[in-house]
């Protein structure tokens, strides 16, 4: 039941980003951060100025992937998406929602992963 309220919350993002006149970018790191904001994920992170410090800060979050895990950044950014789980940040509980990414096509998770990436 948990997983299709959230596939619907992916679906409602999508509306939402068409609904505001928002065409879904094509190139990776733009439709990334299009999937981000229609996420709310600023709900909890911050990346610059914008977002809110629930959640590990991720200006920097393609930066830190690299380092904690060396030629993998990319994998240890998706694990973190689909397992919140697997990789805890040294100050922070074990709260990200799960599920968050059964809704998204695999081309919007691509996305995402290469938007957070982007963040150096």
């Amino acid at each position: 039941m948990r997983w299709q309220v959230l596939r619907c919350i992916a679906i409602v993002a999508a509306a939402i980003i068409a609904a505001c006149g928002e065409t879904p970018a094509t190139e990776p790191v733009a439709r990334g951060r299009q999937v981000y904001r229609a996420l709310d994920c600023g709900r909890c992170h911050q990346i610059g100025s914008e977002g809110a410090r629930v959640g590990p800060e991720l200006t920097h979050v393609g930066t830190a992937a690299e380092e904690r895990r060396p030629g993998a950044a990319r994998e240890y950014l998706r694990a973190s998406l689909q397992d919140p789980g697997s990789y805890l940040v040294p100050g922070y509980r074990d709260t990200m929602p799960r599920g968050l990414t059964r809704g998204l096509s695999p081309t919007d998770l691509e996305a995402l992963v290469a938007y957070l990436g982007a963040q150096r």
